[in-house]
């Protein structure tokens, strides 16, 4: 029996939806969250480029590398201990190496959300600590983990076990997995564990049997490991062919941070259809530059803006009519 609170299982193959319960429902996700942070910065940073733990990077919680301000990493080096052994302090480190800062990142989480289909997902920072608003679904984040191991260098990563390294400050450091269900499950090739106080026990996680993967994710639970081996045990077997109806969205490549956080010019954002076939019909169809006059009795389209400003001018010639009315109504009682 599967104890947690909420789940998805999922053919990433055919995005087919295998079973779920209240996977639809928004929840904190915990360090599920790293796997967007990892596809974001994979989309926007060179492996071999190198990022500088700041002050707030070495003052996160759970610092699993214990970086010190200053010290420095690949990113290919932080994205191992991000995902191996879910380092919040190089969580941030990305974060700010891609974004500029943890509130630019968020707002380019949220904004590729929206280009892979999550649609109740929402995020504040790169690591998954409880965070007001911090939210995602069991089947947004079995889009996640597939967009994960479509990603032919961080697939390889999920599924280690052990990873060692030496940074460009001179430090060794040596990544041990904890996933009870990465180290005990037969065909485990990841994905991702998490836990907080807010999100109980959660996991990503996918397994390959006679050449076919599956992914389970399950949150809020008591045993997340086994809560997935379970769920992946009946979609090899009994389950196979199961069907719910729901699809996961089709697969779509993510998107550097640089093209999420530009944003369309304020001409563009302004935007009239009149004014533009003047431009256009003045050949001035360019930004900035000034639409030709409007010939002589030509009608003006009425904006919005103009519609407003009428009803607000009728409005308060009525309101001067009913208090004319209203005194001369009492000077004739008085009279």
């Amino acid at each position: 029996m599967v104890r947690a609170r909420y789940a998805i299982l999922v053919d990433p193959q055919t995005g087919a939806v295998l079973w779920g319960r209240r996977s639809r429902t928004p929840v904190p996700p915990a360090s599920l969250t790293k796997m967007l942070t990892a596809l974001a910065v994979r989309a926007s940073l060179d492996l071999d480029a190198v990022t500088v733990a700041s002050k707030t990077a070495a003052a996160q919680p759970a610092r699993r590398l214990a970086m010190k301000r200053g010290q420095k990493l690949t990113v290919g080096q932080a994205l191992k201990a991000l995902m191996i052994v879910s380092a919040n302090d190089v969580a941030v480190m990305l974060a700010e190496a891609a974004g500029g800062s943890v509130a630019r990142f968020a707002r380019a989480m949220d904004a590729e959300s929206a280009r892979l289909g999550l649609r109740a997902s929402s995020w504040r920072n790169p690591h998954g600590l409880d965070a007001r608003g911090h939210r995602s679904t069991a089947f947004d984040l079995a889009i996640l983990a597939r967009a994960v191991l479509q990603d032919p260098w961080l697939a390889r990563v999920v599924r280690k076990r052990h990873a060692a390294f030496i940074s460009p400050s001179g430090r060794r450091h040596t990544l041990t997995a904890r996933s009870r269900f990465l180290l005990g499950y037969r065909g485990a090739v990841g994905v991702k564990t998490g836990f907080t106080d807010d999100a109980g026990h959660c996991l990503a996680a996918a397994a390959t049997r006679g050449g076919r993967t599956l992914i389970a994710v399950v949150l809020h639970s008591p045993d997340n490991a086994a809560d997935a081996g379970r769920m992946l045990d009946w979609g090899f077997g009994r389950g196979r062919s199961a069907q719910t109806g729901l699809r996961l969205p089709g697969p779509v490549r993510p998107s550097s941070l640089a093209a999420l956080l530009t944003r369309p010019p304020r001409a563009v954002e302004r935007h009239h259809p009149a004014a533009s076939e003047a431009l256009a019909s003045a050949g001035l169809a360019r930004v900035g530059a000034t639409p030709a006059a409007r010939p002589a009795g030509s009608r003006t389209a009425w904006t919005w803006r103009d519609r407003q400003r009428v009803a607000t001018g009728a409005g308060a010639v009525v309101a001067l009519l009913a208090a004319l009315t209203l005194a001369v109504h009492r000077f004739r009682q008085r009279a």
